[in-house]
């Protein structure tokens, strides 16, 4: 069965089964989690459990019928992938105005039509009002999968008539054997920090073996979290080197890095992961798990700051002081 491809996330795995068994698919579903987690990867199942042709429904989707390889392939007719780059107000309105004209026509070759649409959390508030009008009287037979990294960017009159479902990461352990899979290529010890890194998150441990930058971020973000712990005062001049170039893009980048180590740190905090050794003790014995919250707050307000083309030294200087004041 495809499904025991999809790393762990059992809830997931079996929310889908239960829809396709019971007869009972919602029209609209949104699958959340953070990126490089497999949201794409899992909303391509879920196409392929909807349209694949093997008999036993409890057997879906199988992964070797003629439709679950073309969804696999991207190569199904009746599956559109909608996207845009990975930015801000990225996703227009004109992308689905098109999809809304196409949606109502009938299905070329399976019982529907899915449209998959990757991170919705980059619609302008016009996109997702037009998004809105489809899924509040969508037409038949079509089943929109919607993708994002945070559902609270998303209009409530959305999350309303969808149903949500939360994709995790995978556990280090799960993330390795993961990269065995699919990175054979790249040697042990390289697999086993990329899966440090990256916290279990297969997609981006395969992005930290593939490309150098990617590795450099995930050390940069490391470096930048322990200062913020122990060295605050020279936690600015070490942003200089994302901030100085106007470079917007890296420096959202390093955020969301840096957000994922303090994630990583109030897991180690509560017992949920243990420890290893790229944690100092200084650093997971310096912060409660309210002052770690407050932290991932002021990023978040950096980083929709830097969203809304706030001078990068303005928000990073914001940045910093908001971080030292958490820690009073």
């Amino acid at each position: 069965m495809l499904l025991d491809q999809f790393y762990q996330n059992d809830k997931p795995k079996q929310t889908l089964v239960n829809f396709i068994t019971d007869g009972r698919l919602p029209h609209t579903v949104l699958l959340e989690g953070e990126d490089g987690c497999g949201k794409t990867t899992f909303a391509r199942m879920m196409a392929a459990a909807v349209l694949c042709q093997q008999p036993d429904v409890a057997q879906r989707p199988c992964g070797e019928c003629r439709n679950c390889r073309l969804i696999l392939e991207d190569n199904h007719p009746d599956v559109v992938i909608e996207q845009s780059e990975n930015k801000a107000n990225a996703f227009h309105v004109d992308q689905i105005r098109e999809l809304r004209a196409g949606a109502y026509i009938r299905p070329n070759d399976g019982d529907y039509k899915v449209y998959i649409l990757r991170n919705v959390h980059n619609m302008t508030e016009q996109a997702q009002n037009a998004l809105l009008k489809i899924i509040e009287e969508p037409p038949e037979r079509v089943l929109f999968i919607l993708t994002c990294n945070n559902r609270a960017r998303i209009l409530p009159t959305i999350l309303s008539r969808a149903a949500v479902i939360p994709i995790a990461v995978c556990s280090q352990e799960e993330c390795l054997r993961a990269l065995g899979r699919l990175a054979p290529q790249a040697d042990e010890q390289r697999r086993q920090q990329a899966a440090e890194f990256a916290q279990g998150n297969i997609g981006k441990a395969l992005q930290i073996l593939q490309d150098e930058a990617k590795l450099k971020l995930a050390c940069d973000a490391r470096r930048i979290g322990q200062m913020i712990c122990i060295q605050e005062f020279e936690l600015l001049s070490s942003l200089q080197e994302y901030t100085g170039g106007k470079k917007r893009e890296e420096f959202l980048a390093l955020l969301q890095e840096v957000r994922a180590y303090f994630l990583e740190l109030m897991r180690v905090q509560s017992g949920v992961m243990c420890a290893h050794e790229e944690i100092p003790l200084a650093v997971k014995n310096r912060f409660s798990t309210l002052q770690a919250m407050r932290i991932l707050d002021i990023i978040d307000r950096t980083a929709a700051q830097v969203t809304q083309n706030v001078s990068l030294s303005l928000a990073a200087a914001a940045f910093c002081a908001g971080a030292k004041a958490a820690q009073q």
